[in-house]
């Protein structure tokens, strides 16, 4: 497996893809049916922003991807990493892919000077168990009445 920046095809592949990540990474709080164009708002919302993705490939296969970039605090306006998505294709699932994905993911924002690099991620998402894995701890929690 191998780790590089995703540009041209490869960008377009993620980009293209976003549907079932957000859909995905939302824990189905995200119905992407028939919201196609509103994914792909989100997701550009990310790109103008200066995101960036790198994806983990075998065999010219893309296997999953991360995008990550700047993100503002809303309280202090500290600049910090973020890391905006992680997503692997069920199938390469519990084989490494999101760790790997995630250290790259570390490694470039730190080398890019981000003191902290933070996420968001929804409640009994299994990744979860990756992210603490890696050393992110919870810092607030959204609460929902209904």
């Amino acid at each position: 497996m191998e780790i590089v920046r995703a540009v041209g095809v490869d960008l377009e592949f993620v980009k293209d893809h976003g549907v079932e990540s957000l859909q995905d990474g939302t824990m189905g709080t995200f119905d992407a049916t028939g919201r196609e164009e509103r994914a792909k708002e989100i997701m550009n919302a990310v790109w103008e922003r200066g995101g960036y993705a790198f994806v983990a490939k075998k065999d010219e296969q893309i296997l999953g991807w991360i995008i990550a970039g700047l993100n503002v605090d809303y309280f202090s306006g500290e600049e910090v990493g973020f890391i905006y998505d992680l997503y692997a294709f069920v199938e390469h699932r519990g084989k490494g892919v999101g760790k790997a994905l995630l250290q790259h993911a570390i490694a470039d924002l730190r080398d890019k000077g981000y003191a902290e690099i933070r996420l968001n991620v929804f409640a009994g998402n299994p990744a979860q168990k990756l992210y603490e894995s890696l050393g992110f701890a919870v810092r607030s929690s959204q609460m929902v009445l209904k």
